[in-house]
């Protein structure tokens, strides 16, 4: 049984109410931990020097002015282009400048793919959480192809907001490991969805934690509501057709058995996103079809294959 913290096992004396006194005990100050959380991930250097940019000038020469300062980081520029090229953004190799990038994607998608490897990078050395950068690329892939098959706009920002849609799960494991650690073991051994087992053993879920994040990061409501409400796409107001389209692409993720999202359970779809978009199995059956063809171009290109995914 979790303990939440380290609480000693009861001397067995103790009775079941005693031990749900110090269980509710143990719970509380695991809670006061994450709300004391003071290191969220903060923007990589490369974002800040970007909104001085921004702050002080407008217009094309802002995208030259900022591409430059990107071109000054090999690593990420490298990653910016990669992914812009695969097929998670259909361009098919056609963008070879970060300037071009910034054309095409716009300067929010960019940020997204920026802050998002960035969390990701903090994840490298996680053995419980391997394969979550997986997921969460597979997820941008199967929004990309679901929005393309729905004749849905804003394509690349909902791909981005996909991308980023379980950046919650970055901060929980990064900043209390041990105690996520026990979150994915409850998972698996209970059979229930990570989110449950996050409520459960923490008391609040990645998804509020996004919301967290995406509020200190002030991104775009066009990214922020679909990554904080990717698990409940009813309470989307201002990007309901976005949020349901990352909410399925997660399910269908999951289905294809792409990555590791912290968890092997099949959450029931929302009703509300699979009215709200019209699906019927042929548009699920074309939308799938893309998404396995384009991420396996994706994965080409980008150099992703993971040997535990075939």
């Amino acid at each position: 049984m979790s303990r939440y913290i380290n609480v000693p096992d009861p001397p067995a004396e103790e009775t079941p109410e005693s031990q749900q006194q110090l269980d509710a005990i143990g719970r509380r100050m695991l809670r006061r931990r994450v709300d004391a959380l003071k290191s969220l991930p903060t923007f990589p250097e490369s974002i800040v020097r970007i909104n001085q940019v921004l702050s002080s000038e407008d217009g094309d020469e802002s995208f030259e002015r900022i591409a430059a300062v990107l071109d000054m980081d090999p690593v990420m520029t490298a990653r910016i282009l990669r992914l812009v090229n695969s097929a998670f953004y259909g361009a098919s190799g056609a963008v070879a400048t970060v300037y071009d990038a910034l054309v095409m994607a716009g300067l929010d998608v960019v940020k997204g793919i920026i802050l998002s490897t960035h969390a990701m990078d903090l994840l490298s050395s996680r053995q419980g959480m391997r394969g979550l950068w997986e997921h969460c690329f597979g997820t941008a892939v199967a929004a990309g192809s679901l929005a393309r098959v729905l004749g849905v706009g804003r394509q690349t920002e909902i791909s981005a907001a996909a991308l980023m849609h379980d950046i919650g799960k970055v901060v929980l494991a990064t900043q209390l490991p041990g105690d996520y650690a026990e979150v994915v073991e409850h998972a698996r051994a209970a059979s229930c969805c990570v989110l449950e087992a996050e409520v459960a053993l923490l008391g609040v879920g990645h998804d509020e934690i996004g919301k967290w994040l995406v509020s200190r990061w002030k991104l775009p409501a066009a990214l922020a509501e679909p990554i904080a409400l990717h698990h409940t796409p009813e309470k989307a107001t201002r990007f309901p057709e976005a949020t349901a389209i990352v909410h399925v692409a997660d399910l269908m993720v999951r289905a294809y058995g792409f990555g590791f999202p912290g968890d092997h359970v099949m959450p029931e779809p929302s009703s509300h996103a699979w009215r709200l978009l019209h699906l019927t199995p042929a548009k699920i059956e074309e939308a799938v079809e893309s998404m396995h063809r384009q991420l396996q171009g994706a994965l080409a290109q980008a150099n992703l294959y993971d040997e535990r995914v075939r």
